[in-house]
């Protein structure tokens, strides 16, 4: 299809138009149906008016004849002349009208050829009307080819998708406009198009068809999915890197209990023997001091030194190394832990645990009680609450330990702050066994802290350094 034979054919469409515009609105057609009947009035007035006249004897009848020939001559002079003033005047007007729609149509022509996005006009048949040369590159066809085709047909024979993304009855009957994005070509050279449908609408505002601009998408959907790819990649290393990073912190979490018990191991076997034996000796040694009120003095001094002693050693054993877990279980042990805390501050404490033994692994055992000190820490030293209800229970899949206080409550500025070790900790401990921890506010007040923790979990992979 030559430049030239485009042309050619979109002036003769302009001269189809225009020939139904000029038969619409040529003064000839409407001047006689208009003229007629007012020379025909004009003409009847007058006459009978001089007829008048003559029967008055104003005149003779010789004379009536040619006032009646000249009357009748000059009003269909004036008739005719007033016509042909507004025949000029409609045909200047059209001549205007003319200029500016051709003008319009090169314009527009002018746009449709220079553009690079392919444009479709089809009806409400789907047939198509009108595409622009990079439209019939597209699709591979001549204009004599594609015109009066099925749109779908010739997009589905290009290699694209047809009917199943542009034959949306939506824009048609709903009148709104509607993008879809559809391939098109070889699948070894498939481009990615973005179509947008508009209405195309009539004078009276009928819906004559759709109007369909392409866009070509490739690179940006390309560059969407290295986008995509790369995201999923550092999705992939970040989940990774945690995976390694909550591994090693279990590993040191494991080496530091371990040290712990080493640690209260020594306490226990050395300074309890050493405090044991010293505390013997001296109850050997009263007797021979004194009896005056110095010694007496003394005496009670070193006395109270010594169970000091033996009271600090054994509540140092007991947070590094609970003697109770090792021994009686976790049930044991949080009973101690709750005895201990009693004794710390004017706190209730209310106690619910299950019947039966609790036989969870040792893990899982050590992670309920740190994380239970812990809880009951931050309930001492922030909640400013008079009671606490401590709620542990075990079905055959979780361990769910709950805390709920009568305190002031935790805010989330204070739950998210960056210092807030204490409960990231918390929640890092029950993650990296599988598990979640939630903080909420009691119906009363104050804060509940939910731990769930599945039984599954409880054996982990080493870390490997």
């Amino acid at each position: 299809m030559t430049d030239q034979s485009a042309r050619d054919r979109k002036g003769a469409g302009l001269s189809g138009q225009m020939s139904g515009m000029e038969g619409e609105h040529r003064p000839g057609a409407r001047m006689p149906r208009r003229a007629l009947p007012v020379a025909l009035l004009a003409m009847a007035g007058v006459n009978w008016l001089l007829y008048q006249g003559a029967l008055r004897s104003l005149y003779s009848l010789p004379m009536l004849v040619i006032l009646l020939t000249l009357a009748n001559c000059a009003i269909v002079l004036l008739v005719f002349w007033h016509a042909a003033r507004l025949a000029d005047r409609a045909h200047e007007n059209l001549r205007h009208a003319s200029n500016g729609l051709s003008e319009t149509m090169s314009l527009l022509a002018a746009v449709s050829d220079s553009t690079a996005d392919p444009i479709f006009v089809r009806n409400r048949d789907g047939l198509l009307v009108f595409a622009n040369p990079a439209g019939l590159r597209m699709l591979g066809k001549s204009h004599e080819q594609a015109l009066h085709q099925p749109l779908g047909a010739l997009l589905a024979g290009a290699g694209g998708l047809g009917h199943e993304a542009l034959d949306d009855m939506r824009v048609l009957q709903e009148r709104v406009s509607l993008t879809v994005e559809h391939s098109v070509g070889p699948p070894e050279s498939r481009r990615t198009l973005a179509t947008t449908m508009s209405p195309w609408l009539g004078q009276e505002g009928e819906t004559l068809g759709a109007v369909c601009i392409s866009t070509d998408i490739s690179a940006r959907k390309e560059a969407e999915d290295t986008l995509r790819a790369r995201e999923s990649r550092l999705e992939e290393i970040i989940a990774r890197r945690t995976a390694t990073l909550r591994r090693l912190a279990d590993h040191l979490e494991t080496v530091r209990e371990e040290e712990k018990r080493a640690i209260a191991r020594e306490l226990h076997d050395d300074m309890g023997a050493s405090l044991t034996s010293l505390s013997m000796h001296m109850e050997g040694a009263y007797p021979l001091l004194p009896s005056d009120t110095q010694w007496t003095e003394r005496k009670a001094k070193i006395q109270n030194l010594l169970r000091s002693l033996v009271t600090t050693t054994r509540r140092m054993q007991t947070e590094l190394r609970p003697t109770m877990l090792d021994l009686f279980g976790i049930k044991a042990a949080i009973h101690e832990l709750i005895d201990d805390f009693r004794q710390r501050g004017n706190i209730e404490y209310d106690l619910s645990l299950p019947d039966e033994d609790i036989t969870i692994g040792h893990k899982l055992e050590i992670t309920v009680y740190r994380m239970l000190q812990e809880i009951l820490n931050n309930v001492v030293k922030h909640a400013q609450a008079t009671h606490v209800d401590i709620i542990l229970d075990v079905d055959e899949d979780r361990v769910a330990l709950t805390v709920r206080d009568n305190g002031i409550g935790l805010s989330p500025e204070s739950r998210d702050r960056p210092n807030a070790y204490g409960l990231r900790g918390l929640q890092e401990r029950a993650a990296f066994l599988g598990g979640t921890v939630s903080f909420s506010q009691g119906r009363n007040g104050g804060t509940v802290v939910s731990v769930q923790l599945p039984l599954t979990n409880n054996q982990v992979d080493p870390v490997s350094l």
